[in-house]
Order: C-alpha cells, then sequence, then structure tokens
C-alpha cells in the first residue's frame, strides 16, 4: 500500500482551501509549524478532503445517533528536534501524554512523543489505525493512501491496524458521526486480531493502565454493532462481570454474569 502526492490546489475544492487558509490563519502556531516542516494529519485533514465545513467539525452538535463530539487539529513532525523548536512553550501536556496541546477556540494537538515521530510522513501515516485518516496536509500539498478515495467513495472504513487500545472507540466514532457505514471487507480479520489484544490487556505493547480504560467500553459497543461475532466472543469468557438486575412478585433480585457466556445464551447466575 503506497500513497498519492497531490497540490493543495489540485486536492481540495476552492471552499476548502478557503476554510484551511482561514483556519490556519487564525492559528499563528500552527501556520509556523507547517512553515517548519510540519504536517497536519488525519481527520481535520479527511475532513478538509471531503469538502465539509469546517463548522461541523470543530463545534459538537446534536446527532440523530446522539451528540457529535468536536475534532481537533493534530500536528505531526519528521524529528524530535523539529517538534521541540516549533511547539509552543505555553503548550501543556495532553490527558493521553502523546502530545502538547494549545486550547483557544480550536484544540490543537502537536505530537511529539518519539514513538510516533517518524522521518517521512509517509512513515507516520502508515502508523495510523484507520486507514480514512491517512491524510496529511500543510501549504503546498496533500498526502493520502493509494485507497483513500475508493473507501471514501463507499462509505467504508479500514483498518489499517490493530495494536493500540484507542481503536474499537476510533471505529465506532468514525461509523458514528463522521460519515462513514460500515467495514470493508478485509478489516474484519483485523478487528478480530484488535479483539484478542484487548482480551490481553495490550500487554504486547506495555500500555499503561489508564490507555485501556475505554476497552471493555468500546468492546460492548463494537457487540452491540454487530461487529464482534459468536468466535470472536470466545476471548472474553471469564474477563468481565455484568450485574443484573430483576424484580419478580414485588421482590428484587441482583445477580452477575459473565459478560460473553451472556453474550452466547450461555450466562450462569452468581450471587451478588
Amino acid at each position: 500500500m503506497g500513497f498519492n502526492t497531490i497540490p493543495l490546489e489540485q486536492a481540495l475544492t476552492v471552499s476548502a482551501r478557503a476554510d484551511f487558509r482561514s483556519i490556519i490563519g487564525s492559528l499563528p502556531y500552527v501556520d509556523e509549524a507547517l512553515d517548519n516542516r510540519a504536517w497536519i494529519c488525519g481527520g481535520f485533514a479527511r475532513h478538509m478532503m471531503l469538502n465539509r465545513p469546517t463548522k461541523e467539525y470543530f463545534k459538537p452538535a446534536p446527532h440523530p445517533k446522539g451528540y457529535i463530539p468536536s475534532g481537533d487539529i493534530d500536528v505531526f513532525f519528521n524529528s524530535s528536534e523539529d517538534a521541540l523548536t516549533t511547539i509552543p512553550k505555553s503548550a501543556h501536556r495532553s490527558q493521553a501524554g502523546f502530545a502538547k496541546e494549545m486550547h483557544d477556540t480550536i484544540k490543537v494537538q502537536f505530537v511529539d512523543d518519539p514513538d510516533l515521530i517518524s522521518p517521512t510522513i509517509e512513515e507516520t501515516l502508515s502508523n495510523f489505525d484507520i486507514v480514512n485518516c491517512r491524510v496529511a496536509m500543510n501549504h503546498r500539498h496533500v498526502i493520502i493512501s493509494d485507497d483513500w478515495q475508493d473507501i471514501e467513495c463507499k462509505r467504508l472504513l479500514r483498518i489499517g491496524r490493530n495494536d493500540t487500545p484507542f481503536l474499537g472507540s476510533r471505529i465506532m466514532k468514525y461509523l458514528k458521526y463522521r460519515g462513514l457505514e460500515g467495514l470493508t471487507d478485509d478489516s474484519y480479520e483485523t478487528l478480530t486480531g484488535w479483539l484478542a489484544h484487548a482480551a490481553n490487556d495490550f500487554k504486547e505493547r506495555g500500555w499503561s493502565p489508564q490507555h485501556l480504560i475505554g476497552v471493555e467500553h468500546s468492546v460492548k459497543n463494537l457487540r452491540s454493532q454487530k461487529m464482534v461475532s459468536k468466535e470472536d466472543l470466545i476471548f472474553f469468557i471469564g474477563k468481565w462481570k455484568e450485574a443484573i438486575h430483576e424484580r419478580h412478585y414485588g421482590r428484587s433480585f441482583s445477580y452477575k454474569v459473565d459478560w460473553a457466556l451472556k453474550e452466547l445464551g450461555e450466562g450462569v447466575k452468581e450471587a451478588v
């Protein structure tokens, strides 16, 4: 899988270019970063390529499926030296710890974790878990995965890697709020790999407990959307308990069941 480089003037519509320049012009520290070999990557760059209004991306709003979370701008660098000299001194460490943030009217994340900095922007994009987000832009060019236009035209999400605990929540966000309607056929096997990692608490990469907080919720959400098969549920037998509360003949009863066995239709009650 490769990448295509397109001049900005060709990649974006006239209105998208105007929006892009207006936003970047209002954020001098981002403008300066782009002048210093940085790239904007991910959700905002994708949004621009899809020619959607920036107001829709940055402002939370009601949605038939819930409440659309506000988006941010992610800035990536080709070296730690570039990051060090470019990131504003007033930026603060992000909650996840991978970036420094500025948050005026728009939240900007300057990604400075050494593990997320690569010598080329193509290498950086190759590490993104969702292929639809493998979009980068600066003042002059847009770089996209060579399958990007095909999967976006089909409104399908393609999983690119499955070894980060955040993938499950990101899949739900992009299917629920970002205009995608399902997974590509080749993504289901990759998702099964992610579920196996989740059942093992991503110990292969040594993620800290704070990064695993949302994994259980994500797995259960994916199951509710029929993206976790009965075969995949086997990974989770014995992992999570679920409290059940019932009322019969005026009396209340509470008990716990194994979540995976319940989903398999084989839940065994345990007294609370």
